[in-house]
């Protein structure tokens, strides 16, 4: 290329190609030895300013040769192809061809019944039809099941705390302890009654919280029992469901019996009678307890009788509000009734021990 075997800092000198002369030969232009890569239309297209395209043509050695510059873009090349890597490619009209789309690609979202494989209408109207039946019927059950329950009313008997948890327990093993039975009673501003404070705000309040949690835990000792014994079945754990439930309906129904035939004005709810009825798990979780840990003979004899008059002595305390009303109610609290509904009311204490005693056994 060069005639000093392609040094680009030749230096001429005053003869050259074999004859004498004053004045340099004509500059020859070095052809580039690698092609120049295309940069698509968007280079082609840009129109550089003049003062640079004149820059750019050119460029000059250390010993004032010209020769051409090779494009701006090529000697950036290295911070150029980081940014737009795209600009090295030959643009090609027929290159892009667009791909179809998937169904579920082109409306992510809008059809659920689609991404889960039914794309069949029949099956998206099965479907629906479906969703829609599930909807009205648990419609209807929400409805029914607050007819029939008060969920408020619910709520007022699970509204505790754990020292009320506490404090209801070491009332139910240790009852004569209390001074005081009287129900706290919630008035309005006007100072009318608006009902009984909550089991969180009045221990002797009835809740529904310790009795659930005694009747689970009084089936699981059950089932413990037998697996101890080797003598375990899954049903076992029915019968003690059952017949905790069945003993409990059976007081309830006893108590709304007695009072209709002896006159009483029941102003109590049915949830109330479900609480009562249900301290007496605690006694028999303690019974229970204690034959599990070895006490056998007259200790366990012995917890049993405890327990059993802790609870017929809780009830003849707690619902003496219920059986046994003010005098000042009415006629009906006169003498002969109110020897009638003493004995009745120690009946239904009485029992309690009875109704221990079979489910312990």
């Amino acid at each position: 290329m060069y005639p000093s075997g392609g040094n680009s800092n030749y230096q001429y000198s005053n003869q050259a190609y074999g004859s004498p002369s004053k004045s340099p030969p004509p500059l020859q232009h070095p052809v580039p030895q690698h092609p120049i890569p295309d940069f698509g239309t968007a280079v082609h297209q840009t129109t550089p300013s003049p003062g640079l395209q004149q820059h750019s043509q050119y460029q000059y050695n250390q010993s004032g040769v010209q020769q051409p510059m090779m494009p701006m873009m090529q000697q950036q090349s290295p911070m150029m192809q980081q940014q737009n890597p795209k600009m090295h490619q030959t643009y090609d009209p027929n290159a892009y061809t667009p791909q179809p789309q998937h169904p579920s690609q082109q409306q992510p979202g809008n059809n659920l019944y689609t991404q889960f494989g039914f794309n069949d209408p029949a099956a998206q109207m099965g479907m629906q039809f479906a969703g829609s039946a599930m909807a009205q019927g648990s419609a209807y059950v929400e409805k029914n099941f607050n007819r029939w329950v008060n969920m408020p009313a619910l709520r007022h008997y699970f509204n505790v705390s754990n020292s009320y948890v506490i404090s209801k327990l070491r009332l139910l093993v240790f009852p004569w302890r209390n001074s005081s039975w009287n129900r706290l009673i919630m008035r309005s501003e006007t100072g009318q009654m608006e009902g009984f404070k909550p089991p969180r705000e009045d221990i002797n309040s009835p809740d529904l919280y310790i009795p659930v949690m005694a009747v689970v835990t009084y089936v699981l000792l059950c089932g413990l029992t037998a697996g101890l014994h080797k003598s375990f079945h899954p049903e076992m754990l029915y019968v003690a469901v059952s017949t905790s439930v069945a003993v409990v309906f059976g007081e309830i129904v006893y108590t709304r019996l007695g009072c209709y035939f002896l006159s009483i004005p029941f102003e109590a709810s049915m949830l109330d009678l479900v609480s009562y009825y249900g301290y007496k798990f605690v006694g028999i979780i303690v019974t229970d307890v204690v034959k599990l840990l070895g006490g056998k003979g007259y200790v366990s004899w012995f917890i049993f009788v405890y327990t059993g008059l802790c609870v017929s002595f809780f009830l003849l305390r707690s619902m003496r509000y219920i059986i046994l009303p003010d005098a000042t109610a009415g006629p009906s609290t006169m003498n002969p009734q109110r020897k009638r509904r003493l004995w009745f009311l120690l009946t239904i204490a009485a029992f309690q021990m009875l109704y221990m005693f079979f489910l312990i056994n």
